[in-house]
């Protein structure tokens, strides 16, 4: 019999690409004044430490397809991350219920500056390789002071869609951060 090696050929055309915000959730929550420190406390409360110079890398755990595809390319990222100071935190989403509420696509990350706040959130990047592709994280890898979060709200590319998007949950007490 012997040892067969097994090839494995991923073809990517426009037909795999997907928006990462399909269905506008995110960019609802995105404009409540209160989103970057709710999503903060929310991240910050679930992780037990603080989010100074921390990237979030948010999986499922589910075996996607493009998740799969994307760990390369993610130990890429944690590696660069490493590079230039910030410390790597993995997070399943279902492991958050209420990220539920602010977007369904995996892979994902998010990246906090040198004081904790949100300075980007979304998808490693866009295009149709889902390999790689455009990565737009980058210049907010090492960001000092953002006015507000980028959060790439039109990006397409190739993402895992988990779950089902419930805009209204995340702002029905935001007062308080509740994990469950």
């Amino acid at each position: 019999m012997g040892n067969k090696r097994h090839r494995w050929a991923f073809f990517a055309s426009k037909s795999t690409e997907v928006s990462f915000d399909l269905s506008g959730a995110l960019y609802r929550i995105y404009t409540q004044p209160k989103f970057e420190s709710d999503f903060s406390l929310l991240i910050s409360a679930a992780i037990d430490t603080s989010l100074a110079q921390t990237l979030v890398h948010f999986v499922s755990e589910d075996s996607c397809l493009y998740q799969l595809v994307a760990i390369r390319h993610i130990h890429e990222v944690k590696h660069q991350a490493t590079n230039v100071g910030k410390t790597n935190m993995t997070v399943n989403i279902e492991d958050i219920p209420r990220l539920n509420d602010i977007f369904n696509r995996t892979p994902a990350i998010a990246i906090f500056d040198d004081e904790g706040n949100l300075a980007y959130l979304g998808p490693y990047s866009t295009g149709i390789g889902c390999f790689s592709g455009n990565n737009t994280f980058e210049p907010y890898l090492d960001s000092k002071a953002n006015l507000r979060a980028m959060i790439p709200l039109e990006a397409t590319g190739c993402y895992c869609n988990k779950l089902i998007v419930t805009y209204w949950a995340f702002y029905h007490n935001t007062n308080q951060v509740q994990i469950n």
